[in-house]
């Protein structure tokens, strides 16, 4: 018995193995295997995972098991020739069907697999392929037991069991094309395999919502530029602002190589080399081919200002005869000439004001003010300019059309102007107009303002001689401020000024409790005092005045003698 069932077995293996050397595999799918690669995925340069990979499309793109690229910061790809290429990026992941779509750099060298376009049912034959070098991996006949769609990508069950190391690997048809893609098996699934259609790689495309370095959990492999330019010029700019200038560098780099005729990518390699490597003759050249390549040359231009610009108004130490405002406005200048967009004499008017040429600049910023630019930001721009050359009158003036700009509509949006009016006529010493814009303020913000507020318009008020409004408003300060000894000590200047000697002097004693070492406290004191007739008091506090430095306290004190 025992003879039979041995003799049984051996005839079983030997069938088994007959029927595995019968089959051959279509043409197509035997050349497919050229396709295939293995994946070698590292953390900290050390060995973090394993698997296989296959080539699709004409971009250098492969398909795998995510996976595999989860925690991994670098990888590398060796195709059917034993060639080793380091994968560039992640060009699109999916979680659900653990399927990633990487890139490496595009050579003839490479061979893909195409897509297939053709439907196929239950009762089909697949062929799942593996990676075997240059011999060529193992291919399996799979047949389809069932045909589902899950969320719009067909998902195929097959009636045998997952072998280990399968997930990831393709599916073909007979003519080499991919069907699908195979996943991993359920935990308690032991009988089943499933595999998800390939129209899912499609959607593994590179965009704006996934560009960036580690945006997908897990994969510290930063994603690929999209494939059209329209697309990957948004990428390109938001690098440019994320501030990691090795990545940037990168992005530059490949935007060029993925669009050499594209101005734009010599542009920001110009403004790169600059402002991260200071290489001033590499960012000459960039800016030199981004304009041979531009329709319009005032972007690169002011490109180039902005850049210059930036970079000496930073105070870096870096000498070169580029790194100049005069190179600068040149560049600026050339913008201008060639295009007299607003955006570009904003900025010019920009620059003159940093450069405190406020003439200049206020020219330019009243040019803006009959564009497309005019705005309430541009007056309070030329207002500036004229404040600090004192031309307080100009000033006041273009503030007047900033808030004008608002009519009564947008009233509650010209606070700020008006403020800044307030402070103006302050400064042209229009003290009464002043407490006017104060009072409009107050008026439009409808409460909750500040201490600081308070105090600004009290001393508006004084020097305006409006008293009874100059004591409400510091009385208000200190209500909301009642730790600050400035509000009483200017309260108590107030009263003396006043001659409310009561009301100061408790001010005073406030103030004293808040800064017991402060001068200006006892030398108040004391002058209130004297104003009270009280000279013992007033010679006490004087003395006080005095040994803490106070430079009047002597006199007030030759006074009382």
């Amino acid at each position: 018995m025992k003879r039979h069932i041995i003799i049984s077995v051996l005839l079983l293996f030997a069938l088994c193995a007959m029927a595995q050397k019968s089959f051959k595999a279509p043409k197509p799918v035997q050349k497919a295997s050229q396709c295939m690669a293995s994946v070698l995925a590292y953390r900290n340069s050390v060995l973090h995972a394993n698997g296989t990979a296959f080539f699709t499309g004409e971009n250098g793109n492969l398909v795998s098991s995510a996976s595999l690229f989860a925690g991994a910061d670098s990888a590398v790809i060796i195709d059917a020739a034993g060639i080793v290429r380091p994968v560039k990026s992640i060009v699109g992941y999916n979680e659900m069907f653990d399927c990633v779509k990487v890139r490496v750099e595009w050579d003839k060298k490479i061979k893909s697999l195409p897509l297939s376009n053709g439907a196929v049912s239950a009762g089909d034959e697949l062929y799942m392929l593996s990676y075997g070098g240059k011999k060529g991996g193992a291919v399996k006949p799979m047949a389809i037991a069932s045909v589902d769609s899950v969320y719009s990508n067909a998902y195929y069950t097959f009636d045998v069991p997952m072998e280990k190391g399968s997930v990831g690997l393709p599916l073909l048809d007979a003519n080499g094309a991919v069907v699908a893609f195979m996943q991993p098996a359920a935990a308690m699934d032991t009988v089943r395999s499933y595999a998800v259609g390939s129209t899912l790689f499609t959607s593994l495309d590179a965009t704006v919502a996934t560009f960036g370095k580690g945006i997908y959990p897990g994969m510290a492999i930063r994603t690929a530029l999209p494939l059209e330019k329209e697309n990957a010029l948004p990428c390109l700019y938001m690098q440019s602002m994320m501030g990691d200038s090795v990545s940037y560098g990168t992005v530059v780099n490949e935007f060029i190589s993925s669009f050499p005729e594209a101005y734009e990518g010599y542009m920001a390699k110009g403004e790169y080399s600059a402002v991260y490597l200071r290489d001033m003759s590499v960012a000459e050249e960039a800016w030199k081919a981004a304009i041979e390549r531009a329709d319009s040359v005032s972007e690169v231009h002011f490109s180039r200002a902005k850049t210059i610009f930036s970079i000496v108004q930073s105070g870096d130490s870096v000498s070169h005869p580029l790194l100049s405002y005069a190179n600068a406005f040149d560049a600026v200048e050339a913008a201008i000439d060639n295009s007299p967009q607003p955006i570009y004499v904003n900025y010019k008017a920009d620059m003159l004001f940093a450069c405190q040429r406020y003439a200049e600049a206020a020219k330019c910023y009243e040019f803006l003010s009959s564009t497309n630019l005019r705005s309430p930001g541009i007056f309070a721009k030329a207002s500036q300019c004229y404040s600090s050359v004192e031309d307080y009158d100009n000033a006041i003036a273009l503030l007047d059309s900033a808030v004008n700009c608002y009519g009564d509509i947008g009233k509650n949006s010209s606070a700020p102007y008006i403020l800044t009016r307030a402070l103006v006529k302050m400064s042209a010493k229009r003290y009464r107009e002043a407490v006017l814009d104060y009072n409009s303020y107050e008026e439009i913000v409808g409460g909750g303002l500040n201490a600081s507020f308070y105090y600004m318009r009290e001393q508006a008020e004084v020097k305006g001689r409006m008293f009874q409004q100059a004591l409400n408003d510091i009385e208000t300060a200190i209500y909301l401020d009642p730790e600050n000894p400035s509000y009483y000590i200017e309260k108590g200047v107030l009263c003396y000024r006043v001659k409310m000697t009561d009301e100061g002097l408790r001010a005073m004693e406030k103030a004293k409790e808040l800064v017991p070492e402060a001068p200006d406290v006892y030398y108040l004191l004391g002058c209130l005092h004297s104003q009270k007739n009280s000279k013992a008091n007033a010679r006490l506090n004087l003395e006080k005045a005095l040994s803490l430095g106070h430079p009047g306290a002597q006199a007030k004190l030759d006074e009382l003698k």
